[in-house]
């Protein structure tokens, strides 16, 4: 098991205990996979970190 994955299981978990429909999940989960190929551990904690989401 690698970090991606413990990533993907809170996500799915939080999606599931907000209602999403598994659909919907599968689109968050192709954009969360999309993002580990093109974002660096450190550019998606600047994002978290500044609150950039927000």
């Amino acid at each position: 098991m690698n970090n991606n994955d413990v990533i993907r299981g809170y996500i799915i978990l939080a999606l599931k205990n907000l209602g999403y429909k598994e659909d919907d999940i599968d689109k968050v989960l192709d954009e969360l996979y999309y993002l580990f190929d093109t974002k660096s551990e450190e550019e998606a904690a600047e994002y978290y970190n500044n609150q950039m989401w927000r």
